[in-house]
């Protein structure tokens, strides 16, 4: 069976701009930065990513190899309070089209994981919202790299480290940095176009499968995986 490494954010599900809220409210708490993530992307980026691209707009750099020169534990956890917060306001996060029923579908033919540039409780409480927390194997997440073109072996080798055979390893997400990210781990490739990116930006990103969604796109990863 093939290792898939589903994306979260606008490839599971989407929550209307409540993780970007949460991290205004976290730096503004922790460093009384007012609208910290204000024209920064968030689009493929990791937590640990946005938190050094914010410091940067504000002034603030430091070594990667060094210890940042702030709290970053305390900025993650009014994060995560204030994205929880969100995640339970009616209409605010919903899967995707087709999300749950692919899921489903590929139960015992496909080792399901993720790979994510949040961090592991923030994409556990995204997950829990819409009710997919549980089933993943252990994948990659924000936490252990601010890079997410290094991103892949971390999932590779906990599958491995959980006495998981697979044959191919296939990135889904819907950014050209995910493709990217994929190249970089040398995995296949799937876009969906239901997240950041245009269908244009996708497609000149040159994955090896461009779906519209995971609803119309579900015969084409089931075949995949065959």
């Amino acid at each position: 069976m093939d290792l898939l490494l589903f994306d979260i954010d606008g490839t599971l599900l989407r929550t209307r701009g409540a993780g970007r809220e949460a991290l205004d409210v976290a730096f503004l708490r922790v460093m009384g930065w007012p609208d910290a993530t204000a024209g920064i992307s968030l689009a493929g980026a990791t937590d640990g990513g946005i938190v050094r691209g914010v410091a940067a707009r504000f002034g603030v750099t430091w070594d990667i190899a060094v210890p940042p020169p702030f709290d970053v534990g305390a900025i993650r956890r009014v994060y995560l309070e204030a994205l929880a917060g969100r995640l339970r306001e009616p209409g605010r996060v919903a899967a995707c089209p087709g999300v749950h029923a692919l899921v489903a579908s590929l139960a015992g033919r496909a080792h399901l994981s993720l790979l994510t540039g949040n961090w592991r409780a923030g994409a556990a409480l995204k997950l829990g919202a819409i009710g997919l927390a549980e089933g993943w194997i252990a994948g990659a997440f924000g936490d252990d790299h601010t890079d997410r073109n290094c991103l892949v072996p971390f999932a590779v080798d906990r599958a491995r480290a959980a006495g998981i055979a697979f044959r191919r390893v296939i990135v889904i997400g819907d950014t050209p940095a995910d493709v990217a990210c994929a190249r970089a781990g040398g995995a296949y490739a799937v876009a969906v176009e239901t997240g950041f990116s245009t269908p244009a930006e996708l497609a000149g990103a040159r994955p090896d499968l461009l779906l519209p969604d995971l609803d119309r796109g579900r015969a084409w990863i089931e075949a995949l995986v065959a």
